[in-house]
């Protein structure tokens, strides 16, 4: 099967029922199930878990009990009453569902399932190989209704059955883990993928985009930008905090209100995104060097050194100092500070390395 040449559109149901659909009576959590198998150790075996994923993703899902008789048990009626009361993750089809809420008792014929079951809002989506060599994996793009105008992309361990890992992925998106994810929307990468929760990009790639997203998303807390209101239990500890000092989760905006003479329900500033690195600014992330000598560094600017271009240099990977949380984390407890005591010479590109990073090597 071609993984680019079809695609299928997907009708979704009301926002009401998103967390209902059946998935057969063996997926209930949305993690990767137990049953790990080896690491596929040919083509052959990311074949298998290409066609695997892509019977799951691309064509319907077939009850066990698809076109069977069927009659509502005490333990479905109790799970519906469930998931209408609390919401929450349900393998119990869309019929149960309103023939519940419809008043059905336990003991009340249902009807039969039908053997077409998709996943919700989801549409277009593209089963692919991605990376290549050692770094080839299984992924699939995908669109959703309720995002117009961005394609997904998830890509898959190489561990594990392809099939589990599938319904893995149907279960996190039907039970909203795309739309907490899109609360603080992540950047498109070269060819326009907003690319989810799977595996990263292997490499350099996984790397660049890792670093990318730090800086181009910075601390954007829950509910930026909206109107908000001083709480009873926000003002407590901010009363606390003004009389005795001491830690507190709150903003510096709702400690001031609080100071000033705020009561509860007075409206407080909206919260605010912050870089992710205080004080810096401008900043572009590249990949320099060449062969053996590639990194993924950062340019920016920082505002105690107005003029000054400084680069800095990740080891390979996204842990210990490869980590962009390591860069923030030096420059905050002042490494910048230290290092321009005595100015290290500008490249013949007019950049100032940092002495701490990677050893440097020309931009190309």
């Amino acid at each position: 099967m071609n993984p680019s040449a079809a695609s299928h559109t997907v009708e979704g149901r009301s926002a009401a029922d998103s967390t209902a659909i059946n998935y057969g009576p063996l997926v209930r959590c949305v993690g990767y199930p137990p049953g790990v198998i080896s690491q596929p150790d040919d083509a052959r075996g990311l074949d298998g878990q290409f066609a695997e994923i892509d019977a799951v993703l691309r064509g319907p899902w077939v009850p066990p009990d698809a076109g069977q008789s069927r009659v509502l048990t005490r333990d479905a009626y109790a799970e519906v009453l469930q998931s209408i009361k609390r919401g929450g993750l349900t393998s119990l089809d869309p019929a149960t569902i309103e023939a519940v809420r419809g008043g059905a008792q336990p003991g009340d014929p249902l009807p039969p399932l039908p053997p077409d079951y998709h996943i919700d809002h989801v549409t277009d989506p593209a089963v692919i190989f991605t990376g290549s060599g050692q770094e080839r994996l299984v992924a699939v793009l995908f669109s959703h209704q309720h995002f117009p105008g961005v394609r997904f992309g998830y890509r898959f361990s190489p561990y594990g059955d392809g099939r589990w890992a599938a319904l893995a992925l149907v279960a996190a998106i039907e039970t909203g883990e795309l739309h907490r994810m899109m609360s603080v929307p992540r950047p498109p990468d070269k060819a326009g993928i907003v690319w989810t929760w799977g595996l990263p990009a292997p490499g350099l790639d996984g790397q660049y985009d890792g670093v990318e997203a730090a800086f181009a998303l910075g601390w954007r807390p829950v509910g930026v930008g909206e109107p908000r209101f001083l709480t009873e239990r926000d003002y407590a500890d901010a009363r606390r905090v003004v009389s005795r000092g001491g830690w507190t989760g709150l903003d510096r905006a709702t400690v001031e209100a609080v100071r000033g003479g705020a009561q509860p329900g007075d409206p407080l500033p909206p919260l605010q995104a912050a870089p992710y690195i205080r004080g810096v600014t401008n900043t572009e992330v590249i990949i320099t060097g060449t062969g053996q000598g590639r990194r993924v560094a950062v340019l920016f600017s920082y505002t105690g050194f107005p003029g000054v271009r400084f680069g800095h240099r990740f080891p390979p990977g996204l842990d210990g100092h490869g980590d962009p949380l390591y860069l923030m984390e030096e420059i905050e407890t002042g490494a910048l500070n230290r290092m321009m005591q005595t100015p290290p010479p500008a490249d013949t590109h007019g950049i100032t390395w940092t002495t701490w990073g990677d050893p440097v090597q020309e931009p190309e």
